[in-house]
């Protein structure tokens, strides 16, 4: 009887390490739900902007100004950043009562963008009066200023100023830029996801953020709907970009033969003369980023981009926008190398712009 026992708990435990063995196995190979991964889609944006906030955070205070100065290599806060352009960034929690940002006059572009935690956001473009930034139930404290009305009680107030030879002069002005209110330490938390979920979902969302779909849907408003995928594309693309109707952004990934952009070959866009801005306040600017990681492209010269600021022109008035490794030629950007993809961004775009296409030309 004792020795029927014995077996019986060997057998007992060998069934319990089986049954687990065979539960873990299954699990390792089970394929996440669809619901699930739609989910992980729909927070995808919210995600990448509490990893970009927690990342501030640990150099600043919410409610601090951070001003960037020309963009570098080195600046490794977002992805595709802009470069050629003083960024300012001030993290919010206004669970309290409203934030108010007061801005000083600048005669050339730029802007306040303001985003909730979902990556939802409102642009206010060289603007005369105070922005008030509030939750639907809080109310205005000041008359006739202009209001942005979130969803969420944290979010990141986002100033672009453009910079022309200018850049001490810029962060001379940036300083005059005031915050007053705010304040609160409500939370906002994402649901964690399993790693099978979450590739899944990158998976999808990188092969749609490559398919070419209409940009002006991934970077809206909460009140202008958008997609959850046409939002997590946006974001997987480049955080922070703004609503087309301020900004329009065309991305350079193949050439005319369809080939992915290869940073040892040499490549040329064609800008026209006429068709891109829809006023004189306006800019166009194109920028390259490594593929690999998605920011700036060290090199020697430190030039990331050209602009319609800096560019020179043909003759006819178009102008040859150069990419090579060693940046050669006249406005040529250094891909030092490395295989990149492009942004041409369009400010106070024109109606049915044609975005410039990018051409393989032959070794300078």
């Amino acid at each position: 009887m004792k020795k029927y026992k014995l077996l019986s708990g060997v057998a007992f435990a060998t069934l319990i390490f089986l049954s687990s063995y065979v539960n873990a196995q299954e699990e390792a190979t089970k394929v996440p739900s669809s619901a699930d991964v739609a989910e992980y889609i729909k927070w995808f944006p919210a995600i990448k902007q509490v990893e970009m906030r927690d990342a501030w955070l640990k150099k600043h205070k919410m409610g601090e100004w951070q001003f960037t100065g020309s963009a570098t290599a080195e600046d490794k806060t977002v992805v595709t950043v802009q470069a050629g352009t003083n960024y300012g960034y001030t993290w919010f929690n206004i669970s309290n009562e409203p934030l108010v940002v007061t801005m000083p006059k600048y005669d050339k572009y730029y802007s306040l963008s303001v985003f909730d935690m979902n990556h939802f956001m409102e642009v206010r473009v060289m603007p005369e009066k105070p922005i008030v930034i509030r939750l639907p139930h809080q109310k205005s404290p000041i008359k006739g200023a202009y209001e942005i009305v979130l969803q969420t009680f944290q979010g990141l107030a986002f100033t672009r100023q453009v910079m022309v030879d200018n850049e001490e002069e810029v962060m001379e002005l940036a300083k005059k830029i005031k915050l007053s209110g705010g304040g609160g330490d409500a939370p906002f938390i994402v649901p964690s996801f399993s790693k099978d979920v979450e590739d899944a979902a990158l998976k999808i969302i990188n092969t749609y953020a490559e398919g070419g779909h209409d940009a002006a849907k991934q970077f809206v408003s909460v009140y202008e709907g958008g997609g959850d995928l046409d939002r997590a594309a946006g974001v997987s693309g480049g955080q922070l970009g703004t609503q087309a109707r301020y900004v329009q952004y065309g991305a350079l990934l193949f050439d005319q033969n369809k080939e992915r952009l290869n940073g040892k070959g040499s490549y040329e866009v064609i800008v026209p003369k006429d068709g891109l801005l829809r006023n004189d306040k306006g800019y166009w600017t194109l920028t390259i980023y490594s593929f690999a990681d998605r920011f700036l492209i060290p090199n020697k010269k430190n030039i990331y981009d050209i602009t319609s600021y800096n560019a020179k022109a043909n003759p006819d008035g178009t102008y040859t926008i150069r990419i090579n490794p060693e940046g050669l030629g006249e406005n040529a950007i250094p891909s030092a190398g490395l295989d990149y993809y492009g942004i041409f961004r369009v400010y106070e775009p024109a109606k049915g712009l044609k975005f410039p296409a990018i051409k393989k030309v032959a070794k300078k």
